[in-house]
Formats: structure tokens, C-alpha cells, sequence
């Protein structure tokens, strides 16, 4: 199911334009949300507080993103 701009939803959206865009190699699901979790952890030094206010990391679809990666 696509409702945000075809992807499962705002934060899945918002994961493959911020980490996504420019890769051309498949990826898994694993190495995304690893990926993911390292920026946050060296980036904004971990989630929580204002920042968790705007996206909810759970709600990211890790497997739709690696699918992408696959079929571009």
C-alpha cells in the first residue's frame, strides 16, 4: 500500500530521499537501517526529544527501501 508520494508513508518517503538518493547498488534492509541509526547516533547524538518529535523511526519500511534498491 503507497500514501505518501508512492511509499508506504511519510517517514519511509523521507529515509529514501535523505539516505537513498544517488545510491546504485542493492542494499538489504539491514545496512539501511544501520545506516540510518549511525547518522542519528553520530549526527544528532542519539533519538530523542525534539528531534524524535519530527519522525518516528519506527514507522520507517526498511524492507520497501532495500526493494527499491533492487529495482531502482
Amino acid at each position: 500500500m503507497s500514501d505518501y508520494n508512492g511509499w508506504r508513508n511519510r517517514e519511509t518517503w523521507l529515509c529514501n530521499i535523505w539516505f537513498l538518493d544517488g545510491i546504485d547498488e542493492p542494499m538489504t534492509a539491514d545496512q539501511i537501517k544501520e545506516m540510518v541509526e549511525d547518522y542519528v547516533e553520530e549526527q544528532l547524538g542519539g533519538w530523542e526529544g525534539f528531534i524524535a518529535d519530527f519522525i518516528d523511526l519506527d514507522l520507517i519500511d526498511y524492507d520497501e527501501l532495500a526493494e527499491n534498491t533492487r529495482h531502482g
